[in-house]
């Protein structure tokens, strides 16, 4: 009897044991390929953290932003409730495509890129036919969406071209069909195939194309441009998608141009954020910052104060990290600012 009772405890024993090994949870210290996969979750919703399997202070801090901004206890320790919600948000959208979808208009409706999708469902062109399943991950930009400004076209200059005749022709500017080349001059080849920047139907065509439309959202040193970069962080290649501007904590912020803010709060990998929308399908986005001024649904100015810089959110240092949205894509701010 007594054989018998203690092979019963013994049995409840490793059945607890094993019960508590599958819900542990992942603290500072702990080394595993669970922690890699945590580490992986997050670098796909937008977070940029190293993907080294060693659950540091860095991706402690991490998982704290992703807590607080899913309404989580933001105790830095991926429990079940934790680790549930990152499975969630991470988890692709399976979508049938039907009649009349566009890859730009799913890229609005599920706050994505059209870059993406296409990456994802290894796709050689924007083209998708209805009937067909795709799957479009999921953003970690948050909410607002983003809409098409312009899009572009491939001309191959002829005989009698000019940068003026080609702007007029497609609706578009001299100095956007400059920026989209790299070219320095108005020079052009017979021959020679140039990217035409044109505005979508009825967008405002000053507003998206005139280098005048924005202003500085504050002035410092550019730790970091747009385009592919070292990470800070992981030490990895990886595309920047905005400019980082090296200012101290507590400088003014303004708004860049005139509109509406969609978004005023906590934005994964960007800390406290503001998105404006500017009423013409182009939007700002100002990360980063240690206090927000303005509320979502607050009308601004071009110039009006919106919120103080910081270092919170996926930041090695105070700074703003300032990106312009158009066409899904993000664009070099440097081509817009004057």
């Amino acid at each position: 009897m007594i054989k018998k009772i203690n092979i019963t405890f013994i049995f409840i024993i490793i059945l607890l044991l094993f019960t508590m090994n599958i819900f542990a949870s992942i603290e500072l210290g702990d080394t595993s390929t669970q922690v890699k996969e945590v580490q992986q979750m997050l670098n796909n919703l937008g977070y940029e953290v190293s993907i080294d399997g060693i659950y540091g202070y860095r991706t402690k801090e991490t998982i704290k932003d992703f807590q607080r901004s899913n309404g989580l206890t933001a105790d830095g320790i991926v429990g079940e409730k934790t680790l549930n919600f990152l499975i969630k948000r991470t988890e692709d959208i399976t979508y049938v495509v039907k009649k009349g979808d566009s890859l730009s208009e799913l890229a609005i409706k599920f706050n994505s890129t059209a870059a993406i999708i296409r990456e994802k469902n290894q796709l050689n062109s924007n083209k998708i036919v209805a009937g067909r399943t795709i799957l479009i991950p999921k953003s970690g930009m948050g909410d607002g969406r983003i809409e098409n400004v312009y899009k572009k076209i491939d001309h191959k200059i002829q005989a009698g071209d000019a940068l003026s005749i080609l702007a007029k022709k497609y609706g578009s500017s001299v100095q956007a069909i400059k920026r989209a080349n790299n070219l320095r001059d108005n020079q052009i080849l017979v021959g020679q195939t140039l990217t035409v920047p044109h505005l979508s139907k009825g967008v405002d065509r000053v507003f998206a194309l005139n280098i005048n439309s924005l202003i500085w959202p504050v002035k410092g040193r550019i730790s970091s441009p747009y385009g592919n970069r070292i990470h800070p962080i992981t030490g990895k290649r990886q595309f920047h998608g905005g400019i980082d501007i090296a200012v101290p904590t507590g400088t003014q912020i303004r708004a860049a141009a005139d509109g509406k803010v969609i978004k005023s709060g906590w934005v994964n990998g960007f800390g406290y954020t503001i998105v404006i929308d500017h009423g013409k399908r182009v939007r700002t986005l100002y990360g980063h910052n240690t206090r927000l001024l303005v509320k979502s649904g607050s009308v601004v100015k071009k110039g009006d104060r919106i919120a103080l810089s910081g270092s919170t959110g996926e930041s090695t240092g105070p700074h703003l990290d300032f990106r312009i949205y158009l066409n899904g894509e993000t664009v070099s701010p440097l081509n817009y600012l004057p």
